[in-house]
């Protein structure tokens, strides 16, 4: 899957690699970064997650109350959320997969994506995903992450 979208000829892939957990820093990003050798993805690491802050700052910023909004009142998410503060609205975003129009350009502020889909992690015996799609406003989707990725990329390349 990754290989065959990094190789589209029409497709610009950029990846931007930020340290959100414990085990995340620059060696590790350069290790993951041998997925994609020998295409035409570009790759960056952002130490201060500067890429992730602005996007929830200009093109996100109503994320967690979209979230918490979307989510029924008995959800694990949604009480997890909770118990973790309002400094949640604060963090960037990450794990996300974000689609732009051809031609798109960032200025002053990010630009905001045409479709999009917030990996929220793995959930059940079966490795499904929890994954909002195209807006926080909506409850989540669990299925398969590759599978969603695909869809976009098939509604892309009509």
């Amino acid at each position: 899957m990754k290989q065959k979208l990094a190789d589209h000829k029409n497709l610009d892939v950029t990846i931007v690699w930020s340290p959100m957990m414990e085990s995340d820093n620059e060696a590790a990003a350069r290790d993951a970064e041998r997925m994609f050798k020998g295409t035409r993805v570009a790759q960056f690491y952002d130490p201060t997650r500067r890429v992730g802050l602005a996007f929830r700052r200009d093109v996100f910023p109503d994320a967690y109350q979209k979230v918490l909004t979307s989510l029924p009142a008995e959800h694990w998410l949604r009480t997890e959320l909770i118990e973790s503060g309002p400094d949640y609205s604060d963090q960037p975003e990450w794990d996300i997969y974000m689609f732009f129009d051809r031609g798109v350009k960032w200025a002053d502020t990010p630009p905001r994506p045409f479709h999009f889909v917030r990996h929220m992690g793995r959930i059940g015996e079966n490795g499904e995903s929890l994954m909002w799609i195209d807006d926080y406003a909506h409850e989540p989707v669990e299925g398969s992450l590759s599978e969603q990725l695909r869809r976009i990329e098939k509604e892309w390349m009509r």
